[in-house]
């Protein structure tokens, strides 16, 4: 088995995403990433593009910091960089093509994220004013006609929106999202528990990290979502699902759904990253 089907159609992502501080806090430590794997130029931030889904990909990514002063948005920065450096170095010295086997690009991009803990670890261990710094993320590279790899640390989300039915790829690695997990309470007794933001896992803690992946099969029509919990923890998914069948373009659904995290308080940054699948 390879990571590239040559009967699969031929796809192409079109995106947009944004990130914004919200109605309270001061500074924002969401960073985004979207970009192809093979855009040197690429940079974090605010992203509009389209590109197909042709080896070597689209890489989509949201991390959601954590950490006194800028540390937080430091750790974002940090991992959707070294994400998309650590792909593109692997496929630079050969070690990854479209005919890989697909735990051999599963491995790449755990691998990507584990130097990304790496990396933020000892940014934080070399200056005092960002130690102890983290980072939840969320990716998903696209990389062949009809797949992407999806990795993820802590409780930002992924979800896609198919046949008017969205449907919430990852689980959150926090407290309440083991306790629905665990079967301890369910998804609207959680809407109104305290804590809801404890987070299991971080890129940058001392603990041993352990990277959830996955292999989702994408299709033309698929929007892909993925956000931090400043929208995903104000908008359940019953209300998301419904904004997002009101249709539109990513840029107008992508404003919607910032509005309605910011009607509905807006207490935490927001970051909202759409991909519309589409055959070539």
């Amino acid at each position: 088995m390879t990571g590239h089907s040559e009967s699969a159609p031929q796809l192409r992502i079109t995106w947009y995403g944004r990130t914004v501080v919200g109605k309270v806090r001061t500074n924002n430590e969401d960073s985004l990433w979207a970009a192809p794997v093979a855009d040197q130029a690429a940079r974090e931030g605010d992203s509009d593009g389209a590109d197909e889904v042709a080896w070597p990909g689209v890489l989509l990514a949201v991390a959601d910091g954590m950490g006194g002063a800028l540390a937080g948005e430091v750790a974002s920065s940090l991992a959707v960089e070294t994400i998309a450096e650590e792909l593109r170095r692997e496929i630079a010295e050969g070690g990854l093509e479209a005919t890989s086997a697909p735990e051999l690009l599963r491995d790449a991009l755990v691998r990507a994220v584990e130097r990304a803990n790496q990396r933020i670890r000892k940014e934080g261990e070399k200056n005092p004013q960002q130690r102890g710094m983290g980072t939840t993320l969320t990716v998903i590279w696209a990389h062949g006609a009809g797949h992407g790899e999806v990795a993820q640390v802590g409780d930002s989300r992924l979800y896609v929106f198919r046949g008017g039915h969205l449907t919430q790829l990852t689980k959150d690695q926090s407290l309440v999202g083991k306790l629905i997990e665990d079967g301890i309470i369910t998804e609207d007794e959680a809407e109104r528990i305290a804590g809801r933001n404890i987070i299991l896992q971080a890129l940058g803690s001392e603990e041993e990290l352990e990277v959830v992946h996955q292999r989702e099969g994408l299709q033309a029509g698929d929007l892909l979502l993925l956000c931090t919990d400043g929208l995903s923890g104000v908008v359940n998914n019953t209300d998301l699902e419904a904004e997002l069948r009101r249709g539109g373009n990513p840029h107008e659904i992508c404003a919607r759904l910032i509005a309605l995290a910011e009607q509905r308080g807006g207490p935490d940054n927001i970051t909202v990253l759409l991909g519309k699948v589409e055959k070539v």
